[in-house]
C-alpha cells in the first residue's frame, strides 16, 4: 500500500489581514502533481482542513474544487479526510453520501456502538482506521481497546492497517505551538501513544505542525504543508507532504517526504532571537526587494524603552519598492527586566507587548503593582482556571456555540 499523508491545511486562514488563498492554491497544485507522479492507493488528510469551524462559502468552494482536482489526478485513489479541532464534525458528515461516489470518505465523528463505520477498506491493499478529533471526555475509557478489537474483527491480519488521527501525543516536539502546560498542546489534551495499542502498522497523525516520526518509526506527524505562523519558520522545521509505503501487516513502513516551497515565505527579522529597533529596521531596508514574503519584526526593548511613536512610518519607508509585506511586530524585553520587576514592566508595556504576553505574567505583574504576594499555590490555581476555560472552548467548538 502506498499513501500520501497530509494534514493541517487551514484553508481560509486570515493571516494578519492577508488572504492566503494563493498560497493554498499553490499547495493544492503541488499535491496534485505529487499524486500524478506517485499514484498512491490513498490520500490521507488528517484534520484541520479549515482554519475555522465556520469557513466562508468561497473557502468551502475552494475545498470542493480541490477534492475534485485531486480525485481527477488519480481516480483509482481513495481519499480519507477526518475532522480536526479546527473543523466542524457535522460539516464532514453531512455530505458523506455524494462524496462517496468519488471514493472520498469524510469522517467527522466516532460512535462507540458502530466503530466499524470508521474502518475504510482500500481494495486489495489494506485498511485505514479513521479517528476524527473527539474531546477525550466523550470517549469511553475502553475506547482504544474496543477499537482494536473491532479492527481485528474486520481485517484479515495479512494486509496493512493504517490508523489516522488528529491528536496531541505526549512527548512529541510541539515547537511552534501554544502550550498551556504539559497536558495541553494547541488546545488539545495530550494522549499517550501507547494507549492506541500495537494493532497498527502506521499511525498517520495531524495537529502538530512540525513534521516528526516516532514510536520506532511507526507513527508520524506529517506537519502542515505551509507554515501557519512565524514560530514555524526555523531550522529543522520543514513543511511538505509525507509518502508512506508498506507491503504487508507487520512490515515496517517506508517513509519519504516531499518539501513544499511557499510562494509567500514567512520571514523573521532577525531570523533568530530579537534585536534592537535600529538593527531590525536596517535589516528590513536590506531585505531583497524581489521576495514577496510576509515579515515579522522581532524587536528587543531594554528597561523602560518603548517602540518609536512613528514605527509604522519607519517600517513602510524601509519596505518602499519591495514586494515584502509587513505582518506584525513581535517585541520583547530583556529577561532580567522581566524577572526583577514585573509591576514596572507592566506599566511600561506597549499594546503589542501586552497582546503577546501570557495571562499569567500579566496577572503576576498586576499583583506586584497592588502589593499582593503571588505564591506557587496561586499559580497552580490560575492554571486550573485556564485549563477549565480551554475545555469549555473546545466544547463550544464541538457544539457550534
Amino acid at each position: 500500500m502506498k499513501i500520501i499523508h497530509t494534514s493541517d491545511w487551514h484553508l481560509g486562514q486570515n493571516f494578519y489581514g492577508f488572504d492566503r488563498r494563493p498560497d493554498h492554491e499553490h499547495m493544492i497544485g503541488a499535491l496534485t502533481d505529487l499524486i500524478i507522479s506517485e499514484k498512491p492507493d490513498a490520500l490521507i488528510v488528517a484534520g484541520d482542513i479549515y482554519d475555522t469551524q465556520t469557513p466562508g462559502l468561497a473557502v468551502q468552494k475552494m475545498f470542493v474544487e480541490s477534492m475534485m482536482a485531486l480525485h481527477k489526478a488519480h481516480p483509482a485513489m481513495a481519499i480519507v479526510c477526518i475532522s480536526g479541532n479546527h473543523d466542524s464534525a457535522s460539516r464532514h458528515e453531512i455530505h458523506q453520501t455524494p462524496w462517496s461516489v468519488l471514493n472520498v470518505h469524510m469522517l467527522g465523528k466516532i460512535d462507540s456502538d458502530s466503530l466499524q463505520d470508521n474502518i475504510v477498506q482500500i481494495e486489495d491493499k489494506g485498511w485505514i482506521v479513521a479517528v476524527p478529533y473527539t474531546n477525550d471526555r466523550f470517549l469511553d475509557d475502553e475506547f482504544y481497546r474496543k477499537l482494536q478489537e473491532t479492527v481485528t474483527e474486520n481485517t484479515d491480519g495479512l494486509k496493512p492497517v493504517i490508523y489516522v488521527g488528529h491528536a496531541a501525543m505526549k512527548d512529541c516536539d510541539f515547537t511552534g505551538h501554544d502550550i498551556l502546560n504539559d497536558r495541553f498542546i494547541g488546545g488539545i489534551e495530550c494522549t499517550d501513544i501507547i494507549e492506541l495499542g500495537d494493532t497498527y502498522d502506521y499511525i498517520a497523525l495531524g495537529h502538530i505542525h512540525k513534521a516528526q516520526t516516532f514510536k520506532s518509526g511507526r507513527a508520524r506527524y506529517c506537519g502542515s504543508p505551509l507554515p501557519v505562523g512565524f514560530d514555524e519558520v526555523r531550522r529543522g522545521y520543514e513543511h511538505g507532504f509525507t509518502i508512506m509505503e508498506i507491503t504487508a501487516h507487520g512490515d515496517m513502513p517506508q517513509i519519504r517526504t516531499k518539501d513544499l516551497e511557499s510562494i509567500h515565505p514567512l520571514v523573521n527579522i532577525p531570523a533568530e532571537g530579537h534585536a534592537e529597533w535600529a538593527s531590525v529596521i536596517d535589516e528590513l531596508k536590506n531585505f531583497p526587494p524581489e521576495i514577496p514574503a510576509y515579515i515579522r519584526l522581532n524587536v528587543l526593548l531594554k528597561d523602560d524603552q518603548m517602540l518609536p511613536y512613528d514605527k509604522e512610518n519607519q517600517i513602510m519607508a524601509a519596505l518602499h519598492g519591495k514586494q515584502g509585506r509587513y505582518a506584525m511586530l513581535n517585541p520583547t524585553r530583556e529577561q532580567t527586566a522581566r524577572t526583577e520587576n514585573h509591576g514596572g514592566i507592566l506599566k511600561s508595556m506597549s499594546m503589542e507587548e501586552l497582546l503577546k504576553t501570557s495571562p499569567l505574567t500579566v496577572l503576576q505583574s498586576y499583583a506586584e503593582m497592588e502589593g499582593f504576594i503571588f505564591t506557587e499555590n496561586h499559580v497552580e490555581m490560575f492554571n486550573e482556571v485556564l485549563e477549565s476555560v480551554n475545555k469549555a472552548e473546545n466544547e463550544d467548538q464541538e457544539t457550534g456555540n
